[in-house]
């Protein structure tokens, strides 16, 4: 019997989420910008711009895994700022690096454990564990401070033939959660965990393991933006991170990035980032109030919320 002729047929859902708009943001504020501010187009603004990019691109790509599975982590900033502390606060830089990575692995596993078994909701889990996080910041490193070792320094403020190492890291860290998301099984059971999650665990998902995964690859890449932050500033701050839990749910909401789980891509979470770190350069190089920048991220990170709609992806 062929198909009737009335029957519109609907365009096929990707997991990716982009659209035109995701993609065409950067470029727009780009041109716009590069038009209207001479300034901007300076080398010296170019360097700046890719050393404060890094911090939000790292922090949300861990905040990706989470909106994968239709969670949120609001603890991301609290672990950025707990990470510093601990590395400013060792004597030596391995030795904080590797006590800030334990550190974020076990944030995630009590966030995921959370939500996955005893069934809290994402927000009030997160909230209640970046409270609990911060304090402890506060606790280790009540004023901003510290010693940071030269080579970390280095590592994060240096260049290779005039390519600043903040996008090293970023290339680093797209590279590893792209293959993961793309090329391993578990990127397939994150996806499929998201989009239906009844589905997925008829098909032999271990759906809450999953969800656990996903906020302690979100909490570990959390400390990872945290070592980059600490290391590029040369000292901690027990509040350094209080605006990057924010900047990375808006981030993956304009990449596309779905809330409801299932949808989403490493390159979307990326546009996303890119879009808010010209809005924030070009409203500084404007001389706008650093507090109305916080109010511009509120509103589009409303705004990306609103214009999202339920889907389902089939696996």
């Amino acid at each position: 019997m062929s198909t009737p002729t009335w029957r519109v047929r609907q365009p096929a859902l990707t997991r990716s989420g982009l659209t035109l708009y995701n993609m065409g943001l950067p470029l727009l504020l780009l041109t716009l910008l590069s038009l209207a501010l001479p300034d901007f187009r300076q080398l010296q603004n170019a360097q700046n711009f890719t050393g404060q990019l890094a911090t939000p691109v790292l922090a949300a790509l861990g905040q990706l895994f989470v909106a994968l599975v239709a969670g949120i982590d609001l603890s991301v900033g609290s672990v950025v700022s707990l990470a510093g502390c601990i590395i400013a606060t060792q004597p030596d830089a391995l030795s904080g690096i590797c006590l800030a990575l334990l550190m974020g692995g076990l944030v995630g596993l009590i966030n995921g454990c959370g939500v996955a078994y005893a069934r809290v909701h994402p927000l009030v889990m997160t909230l209640s564990t970046a409270t609990f996080l911060q304090g402890l910041a506060y606790l280790i490193l009540p004023i901003p401070g510290g010693q940071i070792a030269a080579p970390l320094v280095q590592l994060a403020n240096g260049n290779m033939l005039g390519l600043p190492y903040a996008v090293l890291w970023c290339a680093a860290a797209v590279l590893a959660v792209a293959t993961l998301l793309y090329h391993s099984r578990i990127g397939l059971h994150l996806f499929a965990t998201g989009g239906n999650p009844h589905s997925a665990y008829l098909n032999g998902v271990s759906v809450a393991r999953m969800v656990v995964l996903a906020y302690v690859l979100c909490s570990l890449m959390a400390v990872v933006a945290g070592i980059y932050l600490t290391a590029r500033v040369s000292a901690a701050d027990p509040t350094m991170g209080a605006s990057i839990a924010l900047e990375s749910v808006a981030a993956v909401a304009l990449g596309g990035i779905s809330l409801t789980g299932g949808i989403g891509s490493v390159s979307g979470v990326v546009l996303g980032a890119v879009s808010l770190g010209l809005m924030a350069n070009g409203l500084n190089l404007f001389g706008v109030s650093p507090f109305f920048q916080g109010v511009l991220t509120g509103l589009l990170l409303l705004t990306a919320v609103s214009l999202q709609r339920r889907r389902h992806i089939g696996l």
